[in-house]
């Protein structure tokens, strides 16, 4: 099924029945797929065509979905911007993707501007406010006022493609995934088994849309059981819980960083009376899963496990046995040719390792990219024969559940011993002082890594390093311990709240700004 069949089946069976919540506005599914056909009719009125690329650099706002839609129903592909990124980030995403056109609200307008004076490819600026003295821009509303509420038939098939969504690039350039409309109409019917969400619950989308959790998950999960979408512009940790209540939320996306933020708020914030039966997130570690389930109330917290690349690999099973620091069983699919992911750990040569013994994780699904645009050398190297590899490390217990190792960028090598990064965040996160921790590898005087923790303490505590090594010293190997400590007011941030580690690791004067405990170490004997 294309994402236009998809969504027209569940107008066709509740017409009347809000969808969509944002601020005060509430939009039926009838209303939603109308606005959708006219912002269709508005791009081809401008010339978009099948397979013609519009980049969308927007917040949590209904026009971007309208977008999105609009742009699937005949044909187009959708590029989604992360509205964080400066005039240079955005330029080569637009240049690279070929965007015919894109769509932006007034923030983000004179960034574009400049961008299109030096495009060879870009035609067009829609925007989503009312523009003065701009003539040569669109506006994105007047689609509302002017075109027509029905669309066309366009021949769609379910593996054209829908979505080329960049990947963060922490490393080199970013590379445009590319996904077909079959991957969208999946993943919504699997998040739908796997959240155990039906026709009446209402999902809360906190995650930015330009992010695939909020696209697959959120909204294509919602409208798979007909449900409905929560939409808040971004994540507010002090709003959080007055929306949940408000909205009557029963279902939100998070990852962990969130559930440690709103533990930090203060405890008159939190709302009782909320209706949240589901959360699910990603990495959720013990104390996180204790934050949701004990303090918040929350009955169902899910770990999951996906990629920009291949979404909804493993997930802890709702209402099965959850494992702590597992990232679960393999996902489960509603398509008939593969019911769940195929999961294999392996070692550097693609051997497949035994039970406990770490490499590399590699997953063949039924939900997967056709490949990265215009790097056929990127895409022969993640995919081999028909298995997607990840560059994350794990390994299986005898039950089968998977434990997330590391990232393989972000392993950090010391004197011959691989250590997890994500393992030594877990431990120093656990002490209650901690409000979060981010470890990165740092350059060693005697070749390899140094280990070096950031941390950032909860309001009114007070902590000095020998603590932290005195904490780590009973949990850790002497190997795995940080020599380098930097307390922070706070951690560089993604739009979606994940640690941005590639920001800490450009810093020049990191190792300088910390404080080195390899005499004290050496003092207690490590």
């Amino acid at each position: 099924m294309n994402i236009r069949t998809f969504i027209e089946s569940k107008v066709e069976r509740n017409p009347d029945k809000p969808f969509l919540y944002f601020e005060d506005e509430v939009v039926s599914y009838e209303e939603f797929d109308q606005k959708i056909n006219q912002a269709a009719n508005g791009f081809l009125d401008m010339g978009v065509k099948k397979g013609h690329r519009v980049c969308i650099m927007l917040p949590n706002v209904p026009e971007f979905l309208y977008g999105w839609f609009g742009l699937a129903k005949i044909g187009a592909v959708m590029v989604p911007i992360n509205i964080a990124f400066t005039e240079n980030e955005a330029g080569y995403i637009l240049n690279h993707s070929e965007a015919l056109g894109v769509i932006v609200d007034s923030e983000r307008l004179p960034i574009v501007v400049e961008i299109k004076k030096r495009s060879e490819t870009l035609k067009w600026i829609a925007c989503i406010d009312p523009v003065s003295d701009k003539e040569d821009i669109h506006l994105f509303y007047r689609f509302f006022e002017t075109m027509p509420k029905t669309l066309r038939s366009i021949i769609l098939k379910h593996n054209d493609i829908a979505q080329i969504v960049y990947t963060s690039g922490t490393t080199a350039f970013p590379k445009g995934t590319m996904h077909a409309h079959k991957d969208f109409t999946l993943t919504g019917e699997a998040f739908s088994l796997c959240a155990g969400i039906g026709s009446e619950d209402r999902v809360l989308t906190i995650l930015p849309l330009f992010h695939v959790n909020a696209q697959y998950y959120s909204t294509m999960g919602a409208l798979a059981v007909q449900a409905a979408l929560i939409l808040v512009r971004k994540f507010t940790a002090s709003n959080f819980w007055d929306q949940a209540v408000y909205f009557r939320a029963t279902e939100f996306n998070f990852i962990g960083a969130i559930g440690r933020i709103l533990y930090a708020r203060p405890e008159y914030e939190f709302r009782p009376q909320h209706q949240i039966a589901t959360a699910y997130g990603a990495l959720v570690t013990p104390d996180v899963y204790e934050i949701f389930t004990k303090r918040f109330k929350i009955p169902n917290v899910i770990d999951g496990y996906g990629l920009t690349e291949v979404p909804r690999v493993s997930q802890n099973p709702i209402g099965g046995v959850i494992k702590m620091n597992s990232i679960g069983l393999p996902a489960k699919h509603p398509d008939p040719s593969m019911s769940f992911s195929e999961i294999m750990i392996v070692d550097e040569d693609g051997k497949e390792l035994e039970t406990g013994e770490i490499g590399e994780i590699i997953v063949r699904s039924p939900v997967m990219m056709q490949g990265y645009l215009k790097d056929e050398a990127k895409t022969r190297e993640s995919i081999r024969g028909g298995w997607f590899y990840t560059g994350d490390y794990a390994y299986k217990d005898k039950d089968g559940y998977l434990f997330f190792v590391d990232r393989k960028k972000d392993i950090i090598r010391r004197r011959g011993e691989n250590i997890s990064s994500t393992e030594v965040e877990t431990i120093i996160n656990a002490n209650d002082k901690v409000l979060e921790a981010a470890v990165i590898a740092v350059p060693s005087r005697l070749g390899e890594d140094e280990v070096m923790a950031c941390i950032v303490l909860k309001e009114n505590k007070i902590m000095n390093p020998e603590e932290i090594i005195d904490w780590c010293k009973e949990r850790l190997a002497n190997f795995k311990i940080p020599r380098y400590l930097q307390f922070r007011d706070s951690l560089p941030k993604t739009p979606t709240q994940r640690t941005a580690k590639y920001i800490l690791k450009q810093e020049k004067d990191i190792i300088e700004s910390s404080q080195d405990m390899d005499l004290y170490k050496k003092k207690i004997r490590l």
